[in-house]
């Protein structure tokens, strides 16, 4: 799902004394320091069954930022419609990252959809492929033929897997680059899964430029190799 306030981008443009207590703070700060401390964080939603790990330098977009581009603040479940959570690693977290021509830091999104009855029987691995951005035949031709194709250039197709991970879901991971705006080159890496009965649909997508993804790559692909759904899990 393209947010509503951001298709339209992609068709056409855009001296005191010290306590005790606070002591023993500082040292227990200090001791976490030289431990490292943790090095990820968990992303979950316990109502989806759905987490990702993601390092703890990348930070939260601020969810206000979803609610301006959905038109409604982010669901806390699939069951009252989209949930939806991105962290970045520049310094200042954007939603707009995902989008933009040119970003130089990672950035995440993570979401689960609930899918209307009556579009069950429609939701295939194309469809998951194509929830953010154009990666099927099919879809890359609507894009040309509805005039968005001069924002998006350059498509090369990386990486297609089907996923058969069990636990009521199955998938494709894909990677795949673009060009924004004419910009340098993109690298998006994806997986998407939907359940056994197709009532909702699963979608963590990182982003970099392709020099940034050469260089972090291991780090990006940690975290969408995180990105774990366990739909039969009571």
């Amino acid at each position: 799902m393209i947010f509503p306030r951001l298709r339209s981008r992609l068709r056409g443009k855009p001296g005191t004394s010290v306590s005790p207590f606070f002591g023993l703070v500082v040292a227990l700060v200090a001791l976490l320091a030289a431990c490292g401390g943790p090095s990820t964080q968990y992303v979950t939603n316990s109502a989806d069954k759905t987490y990702l790990k993601v390092p703890n330098t990348w930070r939260q977009i601020d969810p206000a930022q979803f609610t301006e581009a959905l038109g409604s603040p982010p669901a806390a479940s699939s069951a009252d419609g989209t949930w939806i959570v991105g962290y970045d690693a520049d310094t200042s977290p954007q939603l707009e990252h995902m989008f933009d021509a040119h970003v130089t830091a990672p950035v995440v999104l993570v979401s689960v959809d609930g899918v209307p009855e009556k579009s069950r029987g429609q939701i295939s691995l194309d469809i998951i492929r194509d929830f953010r951005f154009p990666v099927s035949a099919s879809a890359r031709q609507q894009l040309e033929l509805g005039g968005g194709a001069s924002r998006l250039t350059d498509f090369q197709l990386l990486a297609d897997q089907v996923l058969t991970p069990g636990h009521g879901v199955r998938g494709v991971h894909t990677v795949f680059a673009y060009r924004v705006d004419g910009g340098p080159p993109q690298i998006f890496d994806q997986i998407g899964y939907v359940n056994d009965d197709a009532s909702k649909v699963y979608v963590a997508i990182a982003r970099c430029s392709a020099d940034c993804f050469q260089a972090r790559q291991s780090e990006i692909e940690g975290v969408v190799n995180s990105f774990t759904v366990r739909e039969d899990t009571p």
